[in-house]
């Protein structure tokens, strides 16, 4: 083989190893899971949340050092000091919203029926009682409001699919994701645009953080279960 060919086939093992770490959202590249050796059809899943903590609210903050205007140094300090402390009332408020839901209970009846769905599994409740578990560990999540124009929503988890009765591992997905966060409030509300931005912060209301946070957990269980449905449909297309 002379150099020239030598030095494609590395090319092509570069790109395809670029490829792989891409695509980060994937347990391995090449889908290294058990779905195919498995029957799901008439077994029963259940759906674990390991400690999901609690919801993060991102504000922004001037960096002075960036200013060479002392006059403007001095007008963005004073916007920062205003800015933190609305960010500590915002982030009060978010924690009387959390309060209100039962976020580990909402997630796993949510990603239960979707999952349960694709499957083809009967969704159970008591886990000692199911064929497999969903594992779902989120690392963290919460609302980015760091930005001007919108907020965003963000989550980092890890799901596994497991054989109860082996604890053998079936499939993984790691879960990085951003999506932008829709209004939640009436159209008489005085916050444009998106319920929750770097410039309304103050006011934003508790029942509007609870509706970012079903927002948040409607994301972050689709984000799951989309990735399993997309595994399962290479399985079954073969």
């Amino acid at each position: 083989m002379n150099s020239s060919s030598l030095r494609s086939n590395r090319n092509r093992e570069s790109a395809r190893a670029g490829v792989c770490s891409i695509v980060a959202t994937l347990a391995a590249c090449g889908g290294g899971h058990h779905l195919a050796e498995y029957p799901f059809a008439s077994r029963t899943l259940a759906v674990v949340y390991i400690a999901p903590p609690s919801p993060e609210l991102l504000t922004s903050y001037y960096d002075l050092g960036n200013s060479h205007n002392p006059i403007e140094a001095v007008v963005r300090a004073g916007a920062d000091v205003a800015r933190e402390r609305e960010g500590r009332r915002a982030y009060a408020r978010l924690d009387s919203a959390t309060a209100r839901i039962d976020i580990p209970a909402v997630l796993a009846q949510r990603t239960l029926e979707r999952a349960s769905r694709y499957l083809g599994t009967r969704p159970v409740t008591d886990e000692s009682q199911a064929d497999y578990l969903m594992e779902v560990r989120m690392e963290r999540f919460g609302i980015n409001a760091k930005a001007d124009e919108a907020a965003y929503l963000f989550t980092y988890a890890e799901a596994v699919l497991l054989d109860r009765r082996t604890g053998r591992e079936i499939w993984n997905v790691n879960i990085h994701g951003r999506d932008r966060l829709t209004p939640y409030v009436q159209s008489s509300s005085p916050i444009p645009g998106s319920v929750i931005t770097a410039g309304t912060l103050g006011s934003v209301s508790v029942a509007d953080f609870q509706g970012a946070l079903n927002q948040l957990m409607d994301y972050s269980s689709n984000l799951i279960t989309n990735e399993l449905r997309s595994a399962l449909r290479d399985v079954r297309n073969k």
